[in-house]
């Protein structure tokens, strides 16, 4: 018996209506874990060299991990998986919510994509079945009625459905896919290649239960955890605010984007903060599959100019800082509607903002005027603005047809990529997070096979005291002392490195690392036992890092067969100016050089050639990919 997964894949050829079985054993599963490696194990193998992401030759994964489904906190999530629309590179997405579970109960563990359909479809999981029905008469209808036509013509309310919106029909490159109307693989443009594939939803709908290998165990650590976890810091801070506190926290660290991060700092940035959120919009604490953290929000906004459809959710930290205060705005209820459009839509929040950012300098410069734009007057702190913009972009309609490219695009087109207004890596804009106050941060945007990412590895602000419950947390990796998150030396790629295996390990399993060391309350020995219940593997942190790492390389050989190397990874000309205010204004916190170096040395670490960006042939046999080798090979 499997524990933990169905051993089935899913394959869906769209282009010939074809629906196969792929079972896989014991060991595919101790091998990649789930998620993101069962993902790239595929896009290797079946996507060929140098192909458009949007032509029928790309897949689309969608896959959980072991641990999804597990009566856990924070065991929920799945995660996407092709070639990147928006940056070109392999690349993935994690999603939390209640989709995965629900494939999972449905008898697959992923579903992987081919070809592209003649004309709108989607498809229908039930219970070990899969059917791909006509989707013509809904899919240039918004996310929440295509969820609730869906549910309707398939006659349950049970149903969990996944879904690109129109942005994604409209191949809009940051188009989001979303499950539940607020759960997102966002960034990297999987919604656009969803829409490729004329793949307007997955539903997914199952009967059958996960078996686990020591469901008593689980059942009380369930039950510990969801007692307990609010009696730390973090799990208190998620449970009350979520993540909107961080506004107030990175001003107070300079370290907050504003202005398109040419300032890193409000001079009162209450009007964006936690409490101003709870007072003004907050109306329940929402929740995943079967967590207690409740780190969502749901709002309410009874407001003639800004009314919230409150079914779409309400905007987390990133979307505060990237429709907020990165564009000079700091109207709460302006922000909320602007994640509305962009939910309903399904676009990515980060990226349109810093578009429009981008947008808005270059205006500001002369590098693009109104007659470029269509006579739209571009300008920061305008929240009109900001929501008109959102709007056309997801019809690609007038200027924004050209905002949907992304700025890492339009800034090779306007001729300023090496200027410091373009703030993308391999394609893909920052997220909200200054490098200049979290270095490890800026390491993970530059070294990431698929662009600016802030969810490579534990942000290193939370390593600097060393009698802290997350400095201790970690030493089981090896990392043994506080780090001090402005240093760029050896130590601080070293735990970069090692913190990143662990976020990898994470997603692959389907977990969220708001339930589990460092950042929540779980310790990883409790963690490992934990999966060795789901599993009965009897598994090991060791295994487990190794099962992360395998992903990983598999991403690498599939960028270096793309052309991506070491001189891709670099961060934008702005972040190493000096920091603009805040604690340490003026200062200049590291000079590009010695950045260069530490990326060089994080290249030695991994095992990997700088010039070529392939896996050494020795680390891709140690972890059992001889296939890959002679794949590159070939």
């Amino acid at each position: 018996m499997n524990y933990g997964y169905n051993g089935k894949i899913l394959h869906v050829d769209l282009t010939n209506r074809q629906i196969d079985t792929e079972e896989q054993d014991e060991s595919f599963f101790r091998s990649y874990l789930g998620g993101r490696g069962i993902g790239y194990h595929y896009l290797m193998k079946r996507v060929p060299a140098r192909i458009d992401p949007l032509s029928p030759d790309n897949i689309l994964v969608l896959a959980t991990g072991v641990m999804t489904g597990s009566p856990l906190a924070a065991s929920c999530r799945f995660s996407a998986v092709g070639k990147s629309p928006l940056t070109g590179t392999a690349a993935e997405s994690e999603a939390a919510g209640f989709f995965g579970p629900e494939l999972k109960r449905a008898g697959f563990d992923a579903v992987v994509f081919s070809g592209r359909s003649d004309t709108p479809v989607y498809l229908f999981v039930n219970d070990g079945r899969a059917e791909i029905k006509d989707a013509a008469a809904i899919y240039q209808l918004g996310s929440r009625e295509v969820e609730d036509a869906i549910r309707n013509e398939l006659g349950s309310s049970k149903i969990r459905v996944a879904q690109t919106g129109l942005a994604g029909m409209n191949r809009v490159l940051f188009a989001n896919i979303t499950n539940n109307l607020g759960h997102f693989n966002g960034r990297r443009g999987f919604g656009a290649l969803m829409g490729s594939k004329n793949l307007r939803a997955v539903a997914a709908l199952g009967t059958g239960t996960i078996n686990f290998f020591d469901r008593d165990f689980l059942t009380r650590t369930a039950r510990d955890y969801a007692a307990s976890f609010r009696d730390t810091p973090q799990g208190e801070a998620l449970y009350t605010y979520g993540t909107t506190g961080f506004p107030e926290l990175l001003s107070a660290a300079g370290a907050l984007p504003v202005d398109n991060f040419r300032r890193s700092a409000l001079d009162d940035p209450t009007p964006v903060g936690g409490d101003t959120y709870n007072q003004l919009l907050l109306q329940k604490r929402k929740g995943c599959y079967s967590c207690p953290i409740k780190c969502k929000r749901g709002i309410a906004l009874d407001d003639p100019k800004y009314g919230i459809d409150s079914r779409y959710g309400g905007p987390e930290y990133e979307t505060i800082a990237a429709l907020g205060t990165n564009l000079n705005i700091v109207d709460l209820k302006a922000i909320a509607k602007g994640n509305e459009i962009c939910n309903r839509y399904c676009m990515d929040t980060i990226t349109a903002g810093m578009t429009i950012a981008f947008a808005c300098e270059c205006f500001q410069e002369g590098v693009i005027t109104a007659e470029d734009t269509g006579g739209i007057q571009l300008r920061f702190g305008d929240a009109d603005l900001m929501i008109q913009l959102l709007e056309l972009i997801a019809r690609r309609e007038g200027f924004g047809d050209v905002l949907a490219q992304g700025a890492g695009r339009l800034a090779e087109k306007w001729g300023v990529a090496d200027q410091a207004c373009n703030l993308a890596v391999k394609g893909e804009e920052l997220s909200m997070h200054d490098p200049r106050v979290k270095v490890g941060v800026g390491i993970g945007f530059a070294v990431s096979p698929h662009g600016a990412d802030h969810m490579t590895a534990a942000h290193d602000t939370m390593f600097t005291d060393e009698n802290s419950a997350m400095v201790k947390s970690v030493k089981p990796l090896g990392i043994y002392k506080a780090m001090h998150p402005t240093n760029i030396n050896p130590e601080k790629v070293r735990g970069y490195h090692q913190l990143e295996k662990l976020w990898r390990m994470m997603d692959a399993l389907g977990l969220c690392v708001f339930g589990f060391a460092p950042r929540g309350a779980m310790p990883l020995d409790t963690l490992v036992e934990s999966i060795d219940a789901v599993t009965g593997w009897n598994t090991s942190l060791y295994e487990l890092l190794r099962g992360a790492e395998r992903g990983s390389m598999l991403s690498r050989a599939f960028n270096s067969r793309e052309g991506f190397s070491i001189k891709d990874d670099r961060l934008p000309a702005r972040l190493f100016d000096p920091k603009p205010d805040g604690p340490d204004a003026g200062k200049k916190i590291f000079e590009e050089a010695d950045f260069n170096q530490a990326v060089a040395l994080y290249y030695e670490m991994i095992n990997c050639d700088p010039a070529t960006g392939r896996p050494a042939r020795g680390k891709l046999m140690e972890l059992g990919l001889e296939w890959v080798e002679e794949l590159l090979e070939a």
